[in-house]
Parts: structure tokens; C-alpha cells; sequence
């Protein structure tokens, strides 16, 4: 169940799991894994969920580091008692989100990079059912609780 690419050297690289493909409506296959570990190398995310089976394109939803969010907001004169809820459209937190996402979008071609992404208002957890112990994301359950932020980067504006 594992996909991989071929070097030139013959060295074989695991780049996610088959049962993770998305397939956009275009028909293009999109492994999420390796688009899902670059963002969360970013300090700034702390879980990202690729989603677009059977969607025009490819999106995300992220989730904000609490430790990274109040240096970011100390950095960005942002109020300290702010959640993520009350600054999830804020332009500069949502500019330098779009600095991760692009930075992973270098590492897939154009109908595999993610156009639009969403900030959850929480983070993502094994108490809230949406990790396993191993903190691995139930994409399952992640795309039936947020589905309404996965339909909210499919909507024209």
C-alpha cells in the first residue's frame, strides 16, 4: 500500500500511502502525505489535512502551533489573550501561513498544489478523536467534523 518514486540512481523514495491518494475531478492522483509533513515542518503549523477528492483542486485545512502563535502574536503586536478563532482571517497570520503552504507547493507540480487553505479554529487532537496515540490524522473523521471549512474553500469569492 505504499507509493514511491525511482531516482536516477535507482534508490527508492516511500512518498505516502496508496489508501491516502486523493483524486481531484480532473482525474489527477495527489498523494497528501509529503504536502501534509512540509507544512507541519513549518513552526508556525501545527496539523495540516490535504483535502480535494473529487474537488476541482487540491486544499487544506491547518491548524496554529499554540506555543508559535503567542511569539507570533507578541512578534506582530496582535493582543495576547487573541485565540486563533479571532485571528484566523487576520491577513498577516494568514500571510505567513500562505509563505508555509508555499513553500510545500514547491515539492508537487501546479494540478497538485494546494490553491486555497483554511485555519481551523482549534487544533487538531487524540482527545477530540481526530489523531490516533501514534498522532497520526483520522482523515475521516478530520474531513466529516470540518466539513463545512472544506466546503467554505470550494465556494466562489
Amino acid at each position: 500500500g505504499d507509493l514511491g518514486d525511482l531516482d536516477e540512481s535507482g534508490y527508492l523514495t516511500i512518498t505516502g500511502r496508496k489508501k491516502d491518494l486523493l483524486i481531484t475531478a480532473g482525474g489527477k492522483n495527489v498523494s497528501p502525505g509529503p504536502l501534509e509533513d512540509r507544512l507541519r515542518s513549518h513552526p508556525l503549523v501545527s496539523q495540516a489535512v490535504v483535502v480535494g477528492d473529487g474537488r476541482p483542486f487540491i486544499g487544506a485545512l491547518l491548524t496554529v502551533d499554540p506555543q508559535e502563535f503567542r511569539k507570533w502574536k507578541s512578534a506582530h503586536g496582535k493582543s495576547s489573550d487573541a485565540t486563533v478563532a479571532d485571528l484566523r482571517d487576520d491577513e498577516e497570520l494568514r500571510g505567513d501561513l500562505q509563505d508555509a503552504v508555499d513553500d510545500a507547493n514547491t515539492t508537487v507540480s501546479h494540478a497538485e498544489s494546494i490553491k486555497r487553505f483554511v485555519v481551523l479554529d482549534r487544533d487538531l487532537t487524540e482527545a477530540g478523536g481526530e489523531l490516533t496515540a501514534t498522532l497520526k490524522i483520522k482523515r475521516r473523521v478530520v474531513t466529516e467534523r470540518f466539513a463545512d471549512d472544506i466546503a467554505s474553500l470550494y465556494r466562489r469569492g
